[in-house]
This record gives structure tokens, C-alpha cells and sequence, in this order.
């Protein structure tokens, strides 16, 4: 996929990948490059998921993100609020990702009507 100034090809899918169907991916860390790629993989590389290989030393995936697993509830990561507006790759991930919660729903449509209800916004972050 090749973004532009406009969002014309972000709408357009790619086409299916000769021979994907027979190959395998594997990926060196579950942070957020690896957990996207495989989400990349998945939806525009039409790779089937059972086909990726995720390897993490860590007992949790998501690197940085410092989340927490409740299978009830999927992954959780702490500090997601302070996404911004520029995200656009992630955004672009997250419109992909049906909500668990909201039928016909994604993550993005979650993170935007969550911001629009509870507006998040910081000019300083603590490190």
C-alpha cells in the first residue's frame, strides 16, 4: 500500500499476494513494529494469521506499551490515550480491527468516539 497526500489509494485494498497462501512469516519481537506487522500481514498481505510466528522473550506482548492480559477484555495497554491526531498508519490499523464490544464497530471508531466523550489532551508528558 503507498499513501499519498490524498486518501484515495488508502481506501483501495491491494491486491492478494501471489503464492501467500504458502508462506510463512516470522517476527522478532511483539511490540508494536511486530504486533503491527503482523496486523499488516494479515490485512493487506492477506496472510492467514495461523501462518505468523511471533517471538518474544518478554512472558506478555507489546513491548512498551507496559499492558496487562485479560482475556475477558483482550490486550489493555496503559497510557493509550495519548495517541494524537497524526497516527495516521496506526489509524489506519486500528479502522481494520473489529471493536470486541460494538457490533460493526473498530478500535478506531472506540479511540474516536471515546475522545470525543472524554476529550484527552496534555501540552506536557511526564517522562
Amino acid at each position: 500500500m503507498q499513501l499519498t497526500a490524498g486518501n484515495y489509494e488508502a481506501f483501495a485494498q491491494p491486491r492478494k499476494p501471489e503464492g501467500v497462501e504458502t508462506k510463512t512469516a516470522h517476527i522478532v519481537g511483539g511490540g508494536l513494529a511486530g504486533l503491527a506487522t503482523a496486523g499488516f500481514l494479515i490485512r493487506d498481505g492477506r496472510m492467514d494469521g495461523s501462518r505468523i510466528t511471533i517471538y518474544e522473550k518478554s512472558r506478555l506482548l507489546g513491548g512498551a506499551l507496559d499492558g496487562i492480559e485479560r482475556p475477558e477484555k483482550g490486550f489493555v495497554i496503559r497510557g493509550g490515550r495519548e495517541m494524537e491526531n497524526h497516527f495516521e498508519t496506526l489509524w489506519d490499523l486500528f479502522r481494520s480491527i473489529p471493536s470486541l464490544e460494538i457490533e460493526g464497530a473498530s478500535v478506531l471508531d472506540e479511540f474516536y468516539w471515546l475522545n470525543k466523550d472524554d476529550p484527552n489532551y496534555s501540552l506536557c508528558r511526564a517522562t
